[in-house]
């Protein structure tokens, strides 16, 4: 064999090994931290990576990636990452894992270096944050001990400036459009070309000489009455529950209305006393900062998770076509862990170690057949910590559910309040309690955390009035326990937030005492300009519906009482009386 046949070919599996053993590695750590870079808006480090190809294997150490809000904290961190890959699935350009490990993983760490990127955007708060920092800083107390009724008589209040009338107009709009969805979809000609062809159906069968035939035929009828009736039902029941989120809605202007109430007050420098106003004043600072960082890990997970049960994550679609996975006995979908071990610490203070495991991470559930579930626990002392997850996306719409669990943490200045307002600093042993779940789009879900042997240290600098500063500061004596929560609803898409605490009782308690009845007139007041200024939108929007819902129940019954006489009138012509038995000669 010559020297000029072996030469090229030994040369070129030098260099695809030469690639392999010191190019491939460096240049997948630069693609992932780029691609981390790229995802968090913050600067990202890998210690190392190594990979290699019999098994094929990942090993990554040291990664930390940097928080975009703030420049010397990381949003996370992990000591080491480490998986095998199954050899037949990659033939397939798919990649599953049985077990993977994940060890070390923190969150909040601090950084040596800023984690800041080259001309990247300096990333706003979110709306709810921002209004709940507002509502905190301009909550009014400089006039409160000279407030009198009759401050708000020369006030004008402008319906366009009011929130709960661009919600009362925008809800108007809505409905109207809504409404008339419900009448088309109410409307029993949608069944009448189905109505039709089942009287044909038992006409012909009455028809038929051949009993078995008749038999036959009186059963596919009753077959396909029951499911017309079935999807009436259905039909029906989807109208009603329409209505009823319409007639829920009609609430959230009532929220509204308070919240312009307060703004009234604040705009004339008077506090606004309902617990609602206080609760947000309050914990709203607290808040807002971890909501904040909740929504951005929502969107981190909702851009890898399917949208729904059907969706291909990792699909591509080329220029001239698209990939068609035809189905096959056995089939991996196109990433997947089966396994993976996890541990870390939480609270950078007094580090509380956690461990747990998470099953089933895949962009295809639908394919893989099982739901995402996660199980961490962690314990240290009198802390516990559990959270457990499950994440159902093999149906048609995606089901989730969470319940989080952490108690027994100390907790030092946990700040409330404002220092342009009142701020008050709480001590203690806290504990935390979330239950949250998904439903498709919507969502919904609670936390609390309670903090038990309290103590409170008030400071209200903003107050000039002593009487009003001495009752404030005094509001907290006597309290020994503490609790603030949000609440969540809405949709993936739009997210809604409120917050409230228990100490806004106590707060309004201690106005109450210093100011006795004249700030209650006064709030009255702006409550009645509120009113008076909403109330022509609020009595046409109620008109709409009322009318509305009337006339789509009156619609729904007809519907009904047809759907129930066309029913009863085929099932007279299938009785048994009206089929003619065959005659038989012996």
């Amino acid at each position: 064999m010559r020297w000029s046949y072996l030469a090229p070919r030994l040369t070129l599996i030098v260099l695809v090994w030469a690639f392999f053993f010191f190019a491939f590695d460096p240049i997948l750590k630069w693609g992932l931290i780029k691609g981390m870079e790229k995802g968090a808006g913050a600067r990202a480090e890998i210690a190392s990576v190594k990979t290699t190809i019999f098994p094929p294997s990942l090993a990554v150490k040291g990664l930390a990636v940097g928080d975009a809000a703030a420049e010397y904290t990381n949003l996370c961190e992990f000591a080491s990452l480490d998986f095998r890959m199954e050899g037949r699935p990659l033939l397939e350009k798919k990649f599953v894992i049985d077990r993977a490990a994940l060890a070390g993983l923190k969150f909040g760490t601090p950084r040596q270096t800023s984690a800041r990127l080259p001309l990247a955007k300096k990333e706003p708060p979110s709306e709810f944050s921002r209004k709940l920092q507002a509502e905190s800083k301009d909550f009014a107390l400089d006039r409160a001990a000279d407030v009198k009724a009759d401050a708000l008589s020369a006030y004008t209040v402008n319906p366009d400036d009011l929130e709960s009338v661009k919600l009362a107009k925008e809800l108007e709009r809505k409905f109207d459009e809504d409404y008339k969805q419900l009448f088309e979809k109410a409307d029993m000609q949608r069944y009448q070309a189905r109505m039709d062809a089942l009287k044909a159906a038992y006409d012909k069968a009455k028809d038929e000489k051949n009993f078995a035939r008749q038999a036959k035929d009186y059963a596919a009828a009753a077959k396909e009455l029951k499911k017309l009736t079935e999807d009436f039902k259905r039909d029906k029941a989807d109208l009603e529950r329409a209505m009823a989120e319409a007639k829920a809605a009609l609430k959230s202007v009532e929220e509204a209305r308070r919240k312009d109430t307060a703004a009234v007050m604040g705009k004339m420098k008077l506090p606004s006393l309902d617990k609602e106003s206080l609760g947000r004043m309050l914990a709203g600072p607290a808040i807002a900062g971890k909501a904040d960082k909740a929504m951005k890990w929502a969107a981190i997970a909702r851009r890898y998770m399917p949208q729904n049960a059907t969706a291909k994550t990792m699909a591509r679609e080329a220029a001239r076509g698209r990939v068609v996975h035809f189905p096959k006995d056995k089939a991996w979908p196109s990433f997947l862990i089966r396994e993976l071990a996890l541990s870390g610490e939480l609270n950078l203070d007094a580090p509380l170690a956690y461990e747990g495991r998470i099953e089933g991470i895949t962009t295809q559930p639908r394919l893989y057949g099982k739901p995402l579930v996660a199980d961490i626990k962690g314990a240290q002392g009198r802390r516990r910590l559990q959270a457990n997850a499950l994440v159902d996306a093999t149906g048609d719409t995606l089901e989730a559910r969470a319940l989080v669990s952490y108690s027994g943490m100390a907790v030092s200045g946990l700040q409330l309040g404002s220092e342009s307002s009142v701020q008050v600093t709480i001590g203690g042993t806290g504990s935390f309690d979330g239950k949250f779940a998904a439903a498709g789009e919507a969502l919904s879900g609670r936390g609390t955390f309670n903090i038990a042997g309290a103590s409170f240290a008030p400071k209200a600098d903003a107050v000039k009035t002593p009487q009003l500063r001495s009752a404030l500061l005094g509001a907290f004596s006597g309290l020994d326990t503490a609790s603030i929560w949000a609440d969540l609803g809405g949709t993936v898409k739009a997210p809604k937030f409120s917050v409230g605490t228990d100490l806004a009782a106590a707060l309004a308690a201690g106005f109450s005492r210093a100011l006795g009845a004249e700030l209650k007139k006064a709030q009255d007041a702006a409550a009645a300009k509120v009113d008076a200024a909403l109330e022509p939108y609020k009595k046409r929007l109620d008109a709409l519906t009322s009318s509305k819902e009337a006339e789509l129940k009156e619609k729904l019954g007809a519907g009904q009482q047809s759907m129930d006489s066309f029913a009863d009138s085929l099932k007279e012509k299938a009785s048994p009386g009206k089929i003619k038995l065959p005659k038989l000669k012996l």
